[in-house]
This record gives C-alpha cells, sequence and structure tokens, in this order.
C-alpha cells in the first residue's frame, strides 16, 4: 500500500503513513511458516559411533516374505554408515536396539556417546531411557513435528524407499520383496556413496579399508542354483531356477528365491543372467573386463551384521582340518633287527636313566666300521605331513571285531532278509514259530 501510494498508482488514498511497529496476529494467523533449516557444511563428529541417528518407517503395505512391515534405520553421523533392521511391530525396537548397542561397542571397542531420534513412542519411553542411563548415553530428540532436526535419518529413509522402488521396478519383483530391497540398496549405499565433506565412502570411514564390489549383481536377475540334493532320475535337471535378491549376512554366499521349491536359499553355487533389463542398452561389453566366477568373486565380500569384516587371503600351504600328520619315522640301529617277529627281543634296546640322558646297552655291538660311539642327536625329526584325508577311527570307538568290516544299513538290510528266508516251510502255529530262533530274529 505504501508503495502504492508513493508512486500515486490509485486515487483515494491520500495522508496514510504505514509504519510496522508492532506485530500483525491476523497476518501471522494467515502467513506464518516454518523456520529454514540449512544444510550443515561441518562435522561435529570426529570418529565413528559417537552419535547415532535412528528412525522408524512403516507400517508398509506389503507384509515382507518374512513377516515384516516396519523397518529400523540407524546412521551413524560421522561416516554416513547405514544399518536396517525389519521388525514385525513397533514394540520390538526396544530389544534390536538393546542388542545393537551392545554388539557395536563390543565389536567396535568404543563407547557410544549419544543417540537422536524423534518423540515416537518406540524411542522416547522408560525402558530405552532406562537403559541408556545405565550405559551412560545421552538421548537427544528432535522437536515435535520437525523432522529437519533429525535429517541425516530421514534423507537416508527416503534414499533407501526410492532405491529400493527402481530395484523392484528394474525386474518386476513382486513388491512383498521390498525388505529384501532395501537390505540390498544399504549393502550397496555403504560401499558406494561418498561423503559429502571427507569425500570417501562409509565402508572406508568406518572399517578403514576401500570396499570391494566384485560380487555385485543386478537385484532380481534370474539365476540358476546348482541343485546338490538326491535326484529323482538320472536325467533330472542340475540346476532350480530363481532371481537374486542379496547377499549373505554372516557368510559368503548369495540370497536368492527358488522358484521350484518357493524358499530363500543362501548358496555360493550361483550362475546369472543379467542380459534383459533395462542396464543391457547403458553397458559397453568391450569396456568392461572380464568378469570372476560367482563363487570366487563372493569371497571378497566383508561379511558381519553389525561390523563388516573382509576375509584375509590364506594361502594353502598349510595343512587343512583333514590333513594327517605322523609322528617322525625314528632310524633303526644297524645292530637292530627289522623282522617284526623279533620286536621282543629289542624292547629294551635304550635304558632312560634319571638324569634324562639315554644310554644303549652294555652289550650291544656295533657292525659298523667306525670306532668312535654313536651320538644321539637332541633335536626332533619334522613330522612328515601327507595330504590325505583322515579316515581311521580310534581303536577305542569301534564296537565288534575289526576283522568283521564296516556293517552299513543296506549290508544289515540284507541280513535281515537273507533270515526271513531261511525256512523253507512257513509254521502253522505261533508256537512252531518261536521255536525258529532265526525266524524270531527275522521278526
Amino acid at each position: 500500500m505504501a508503495k502504492l501510494q508513493k508512486g500515486e498508482h490509485i486515487l483515494g488514498l491520500t495522508n496514510v503513513v504505514f509504519e510496522k511497529d508492532r506485530l500483525c496476529s491476523a497476518c501471522h494467523a494467515g502467513k506464518q511458516v516454518g523456520a529454514p533449516h540449512p544444510a550443515k557444511n561441518i562435522m561435529t563428529t570426529t570418529r565413528p559411533l559417537k552419535l547415532l541417528h535412528m528412525d522408524l518407517f512403516g507400517p508398509v503395505a506389503y507384509i515382507s516374505i518374512g513377516g515384516n512391515k516396519y523397518g529400523l534405520v540407524i546412521v551413524d553421523d560421522y561416516s554416513r554408515f547405514t544399518w536396517v533392521f525389519f521388525l514385525q511391530d513397533k514394540s520390538e525396537v526396544q530389544g534390536v536396539l538393546r542388542k545393537f548397542i551392545k554388539r557395536a561397542q563390543n565389536e567396535f571397542e568404543v563407547k557410544i556417546k549419544n543417540i537422536r531420534s524423534d518423540n515416537g513412542t518406540e524411542f522416547k519411553n522408560t525402558s530405552i531411557e532406562q537403559f541408556l542411563d545405565e550405559e551412560g548415553m545421552k538421548h537427544e530428540f528432535s522437536a515435535p513435528y520437525t523432522p529437519q532436526q533429525n535429517g541425516i535419518v530421514e534423507r537416508k529413509n527416503r534414499t533407501l524407499i526410492e532405491d529400493a522402488r527402481t530395484m523392484l521396478d528394474e525386474y518386476k519383483t513382486p513388491d512383498h520383496f521390498w525388505a529384501e530391497a532395501i537390505n540390498t540398496v544399504c549393502h550397496a549405499i555403504n560401499r558406494l556413496y561418498l561423503h559429502k565433506i571427507l569425500d570417501k565412502t562409509a565402508y572406508e570411514l568406518l572399517t578403514g579399508n576401500m570396499p570391494k564390489v566384485h560380487y555385485f549383481r543386478v537385484f532380481g536377475c534370474k539365476c540358476f542354483i546348482l541343485n546338490k540334493k538326491p535326484k529323482s532320475s538320472k536325467f533330472a535337471p542340475k540346476v532350480d531356477e530363481g532371481f537374486f535378491f542379496g547377499y549373505g549376512t554372516n557368510e559368503h554366499a548369495y540370497r536368492v528365491f527358488n522358484k521350484t521349491t518357493g524358499c530363500v536359499e543362501t548358496s555360493v553355487d550361483v550362475t546369472f543372467d543379467e542380459t534383459n533389463g533395462s542396464q543391457v542398452e547403458q553397458v559397453n561389453p568391450n569396456l568392461v573386463e572380464e568378469e570372476e566366477p560367482p563363487f570366487q568373486a563372493i569371497k571378497k565380500m566383508a561379511i558381519g551384521e553389525v561390523r563388516p569384516r573382509e576375509a584375509q587371503a590364506q594361502e594353502q600351504d598349510e595343512p587343512s582340518s583333514s590333513t594327517r600328520v605322523e609322528p617322525p619315522s625314528i632310524p633303526l640301529d644297524q645292530g637292530q633287527s627289522q623282522d617284526h617277529g623279533d620286536d621282543h627281543d629289542h624292547e629294551q634296546d635304550q635304558e632312560i636313566h634319571e638324569d634324562g640322558e639315554t644310554h644303549e646297552p652294555q652289550g650291544q655291538n656295533n657292525d659298523g666300521d667306525d670306532e668312535e660311539p654313536i651320538q644321539r642327536q637332541s633335536q626332533v625329526t619334522h613330522p612328515r605331513v601327507h595330504q590325505s584325508v583322515q579316515r581311521d577311527h580310534p581303536v577305542d570307538n569301534i564296537l565288534g571285531s575289526i576283522q568283521r568290516g564296516v556293517t552299513t544299513r543296506s549290508r544289515l538290510q540284507n541280513f535281515c532278509g537273507f533270515y526271513s528266508f531261511v525256512s523253507s516251510l512257513e509254521p502253522l502255529r505261533v508256537e512252531e514259530a518261536l521255536e525258529d530262533l532265526d525266524l524270531v530274529l527275522a521278526m
């Protein structure tokens, strides 16, 4: 109005002074807006697990294959590393949070200082507050209806859901696999997204190692799973068809859905077919290096639900657990006979005295030309290692006579079947049947 009056753009408005000397309640009632929340461009934490952001999303309209409807997202403030836990009900947040905090402090050997969440009853209750007081942690809350104060985990929720929606649509995967999609997205962004300020991946900031992505596969792609179960026919197929939707948590294996059995399986003997998705037109096969087989690439994946640990590459020079180590062979003396029948005559070839020294018997003669006494070597000969599987059982654990050999179930079946046909005449009465011991044993 003051601008209109000053520029003489209207008629009938003269000698009016506009001064904003007080708060207009009517204007605020009609035009009040929220306070701005600018982006933070500084680091407020100096180490991982000093501050954790957490939030709960759900309920999801589709129940997952595990029967879950909620997802608990925990983000580390320093590294932006993310953990996702799926729940069937909000009441499970207390137990999952207790377990995670104890495992994180034990595996990382650091103390969690603060946690930040919203004012939901799943976080703001006496049970969690009592647990945090016992652990010496401070619980920070965002203002009511102000998710911007907990924006790190809120933005992470949006990223997880949007990426999971995209992955489900790539191969038209059913919606009830949303939990597996979010879990795979969380696994990927921890190793692919760079920190805005530190310019490193969350995996490297948390563990100190650069992430390995040799084993990454396209979510929902067709795969062929080796069926190791007994087959009903010689010509039955050796593989079952399914699709890929994740990686193992505590094992070097892929998680796949077997369409033949309708079950989720964890296997390493998987072959992937990633040629029928929209990414085919975006990848130049001439620029892509030769890929490793899946069973070799998955071995480079770091495993661990809370702290991912990489498997150390071990050389195969050391004997395996099935290696049999024989005791060192003692060389026979020249005057000692090698005939097994004379073992009793040479039982006392050496006498061990109290001073620990070993002396030969005085009556033993040496046929060699050297007149100097033979000196025993104090060093123990290294054992000979044979790369063979140990199949011998201790004698104390063997039942019956050793000369009888191994009795299998098939032999026992033939044994019982033989006795059932020993008698050529079938008894007519019970008394006659009980008199035949072989028939009683067969029964």
